[in-house]
């Protein structure tokens, strides 16, 4: 009987450790499940899987616009967290951008990305706080356009790193959960982390600058 005991106590543990992480990845023929959530209404015409990579297709509003946005995420729960990434971006112009996000509301919001700028690219961490927009970190990465990204929440701040090499990460900055609390920037009941893909060159480039993630790991932690 103790052994019994034993095997089903293993088998829930596993059960356990496969629910707290989860790891997304985009393989061929497959699409976002239902427990992705967007921004605004979704247009299904930016997100694509191709090449076992999950493509989105940045369009011309920013967040603080308040309308639909390229963005994939999921709820952040209420325990502490960890999400990683690798994001490719490639082809862009100015101002095109692409990397992970914490979405409360169009007032509040924290976006971590590779921006294109002049030819090269642009590491940038900034926050929305209502009518401010603060910019955090931005560094020169030259021409590298593959980067791994993460946000980390030990429940009550989040910090955010880069690597190169997905073995050395680098920490950008720090935000204070409570500055993207409804209380304060309103918005829905839980914060969103996940995905983004924006085009800030033209209007005549919508649809045309993609950023390409290999997958989306979401680490819950006890």
């Amino acid at each position: 009987m103790s052994r019994i005991l034993c095997v089903l106590f293993l088998v829930v543990s596993l059960l356990q450790d496969a629910q707290a992480q989860r790891r997304y990845t985009f393989e061929e023929g497959s699409a976002l499940g239902s427990e992705w959530r967007y921004i605004g209404e979704r247009q299904p015409q930016n997100y694509r899987i191709l090449n076992d990579r999950l493509r989105l297709y940045g369009d011309i509003y920013e967040l603080k616009d308040g309308r639909s946005f390229t963005f994939a995420g999921l709820p952040q729960g209420s325990k502490p967290f960890e999400v990683t990434t690798k994001l490719r971006l490639t082809d862009a112009e100015n101002g095109d951008e692409a990397g992970l996000c914490l979405y409360r509301s169009k007032a509040g919001f924290v976006q971590c990305c590779l921006s294109s700028q002049n030819g090269q690219r642009r590491l940038k961490l900034r926050l929305q706080l209502l009518s401010h927009r603060l910019q955090l970190f931005d560094k020169n990465v030259g021409l590298t356009s593959e980067v791994y990204l993460r946000i980390g929440f030990d429940g009550s701040q989040y910090n955010f790193y880069y690597s190169t090499d997905d073995k050395r990460y680098q920490l950008m900055d720090t935000v204070e959960g409570s500055l993207l609390e409804t209380s304060l920037v309103g918005g829905a009941d839980e914060v969103l982390v996940g995905m983004f893909c924006f085009n800030g060159n033209s209007k005549f480039n919508a649809g045309y600058t993609f950023g390409e993630f290999d997958y989306f790991d979401f680490d819950e932690k006890e």
